[in-house]
């Protein structure tokens, strides 16, 4: 007999956020999760058993200023290549999004764990992607230093 997927607790998940000194306010059927002092928004919603974290690397408007979306799209690819722990999302009506799905049962104590990731990661492409949208498409190097990474040496 399959178990039924258990709801996912939003007050613990909240609780978890506002004690890491997010600030959290309740939307549709989820949350929205904001830092104090960068204004930026994480948004959580239940998917079954799941948990969907995403926030917003790019709006409407910022691809409106791209006279195609080739490069971004080749520079997405290229960085999720990275292992860099979630993934993108995109929407034509609402944008770019950087997720991660949280897996059935996890702790609510680790979320802010995951909200420091997704900003990490959006404030390590953010410059590669704005070059995107003007149709630069990053090499390996620039990727790797966005992510602080040393390029690996050949073995000798």
């Amino acid at each position: 007999m399959a178990s039924e997927p258990r709801p996912i607790d939003l007050l613990a998940v909240a609780s978890a956020c506002r004690e890491a000194g997010y600030l959290v306010s309740e939307i549709d059927r989820g949350l929205e999760v904001s830092g104090a002092e960068d204004g930026g928004a994480f948004y959580l919603f239940p998917e079954g058993d799941w948990l969907q974290v995403r926030c917003q690397v790019l709006d409407p408007q910022d691809l409106d200023q791209a006279r195609d979306l080739t490069a971004l799209f080749e520079t997405i690819a290229r960085a999720q290549f990275r292992l860099i722990g979630c993934r993108f999302g995109f929407d034509v009506l609402t944008g770019l999004w950087l997720i991660e799905d949280r897996y059935p049962g996890f702790e609510p104590e680790g979320l802010p764990a995951v909200l420091e990731q997704l900003a990490f990661v959006w404030g390590s492409l953010q410059d590669l992607l704005d070059a995107a949208l003007k149709g630069d498409v990053p090499n390996d190097d620039a990727l790797d230093a966005a992510f602080e990474l040393e390029a690996a040496s050949p073995p000798n």
